[in-house]
This record gives structure tokens, sequence and C-alpha cells, in this order.
């Protein structure tokens, strides 16, 4: 199951923080994580779909059926029709107040909560 922030957002407490990954070693971290762990909460950080390729996105999609996954992307538009199908929930407002989802003047992808 996946969840989509379009606002910024800290990482959330126990989650495997894939974030500092370099993407070119994404797909086969997530791999072995698919492999080694039975419950974790993957947190991507900041991630749009034009970041990975189609073959990368192939092979992280089981994560996405197994464990709890969460990003944040400024444009959801850009994922996957695959990866749309696993989204459960997709947060579009702020807690602390309604915002622009074109642009509230602020970076989506820094990671601090507000």
């Amino acid at each position: 199951m996946l969840t989509v922030y379009t606002v910024r957002r800290s990482r959330p407490p126990q989650s495997i923080d894939l974030s500092t990954i370099p993407l070119a070693d994404l797909a086969e971290t997530v791999e072995d994580i698919c492999h080694h762990q039975t419950s974790v909460h993957l947190w991507f950080g900041y991630l749009d779909g034009w970041m990975l390729t189609p073959q990368d996105e192939v092979r992280i999609r089981p994560a996405l059926r197994k464990f709890a996954c969460s990003l944040v992307s400024g444009f959801p538009l850009s994922l996957s029709l695959a990866w749309k199908n696993e989204i459960e929930t997709v947060y579009t407002t702020d807690p602390n107040g309604p915002s622009e989802l074109d642009n509230d003047g602020r970076a989506v992808h820094d990671g601090n909560a507000t």
C-alpha cells in the first residue's frame, strides 16, 4: 500500500529511510529489503514518476504490495499507472492549514514538517 503526500512531510518514525539511497541503487536496495524483511514501513522521501526508469518501477512494485510505503511527490500524476493502482491514500492538504496544490510558495521536497 502506498501513501502519497503532495505537501511537505517528515519521515514517519520507525520507517526505513530510502530517501538517502542514490536512485541508481534504489531498486536493488528495495529488492534486498523485500527478501529479508516481513513487516516494515518504507519511506521513499521525494520521488516523482520520471525519476525512475520503467525497469526500476517494476522492480520496486512488489515492495508497494508487501509493505506500507510513503513518498512525497510534487506531481503524483507522473507516477506510473501500476504505482497508482497501489495508492491507498493521497494527502493534498497540510495539517497546519490549506495550501494551493499547484504552488504554495514552498519547496515540497525539503522534508521539513511545518
